[in-house]
């Protein structure tokens, strides 16, 4: 499946704040701002995909409601980011519950949809992050400056 925007971070422009990924100034670490990041990957990915299930699902939905989904299941993933580091190689890459338990009325050829995207958007974002001179997942709980710079109106100082 081509992934929108394979390879690239992210567009600069996007209805999730990078503010909802922390609540107090301590939390602007980088490990959240790696899990911002794969939300807007994951949201463009979602908004570029030419599957014809995904097209009716995100046809039902805002932005605003896919910018919410995407927000909370890349925090769902921050124990995937653990059993990446520490190579546990057991069980699924995504989970299907952490789509279920968001999307109750889903079918179960729309959460196989947006498994199989999640799963895509996430593996690049790893391919991505593995060459960021950033180094998010290493030394996740130290400050990322991106927080304050999304604050002050863009990503780039």
């Amino acid at each position: 499946m081509p992934l929108a925007q394979k390879g690239q971070i992210m567009s600069t422009e996007h209805l999730i704040k990078s503010t909802w990924f922390y609540r107090v100034e301590v939390e602007k670490c980088k490990l959240n701002w790696f899990l911002f990041e794969y939300a807007c990957k994951l949201f463009d990915c979602i908004k570029e995909s030419r599957d014809k299930t995904l097209e009716k699902w995100r046809a039902k939905r805002s932005d605003g409601q896919l910018a919410e989904f995407c927000a909370y299941f890349a925090k769902r993933m921050r124990g995937n980011v653990y059993r990446h580091l520490y190579k546990d190689q057991g069980g699924d890459i995504v989970d299907e519950v952490y789509i279920f338990d968001y999307c109750h009325a889903n079918k179960q050829r729309e959460t196989d949809a947006l498994l199989k995207i999640c799963e895509a958007a996430w593996l690049d974002h790893l391919d991505v992050c593995s060459v960021c001179p950033v180094a998010c997942l290493n030394g996740m709980t130290l400050p990322s400056e991106f927080f304050d710079r999304m604050e002050r109106g863009g990503y780039f100082p």
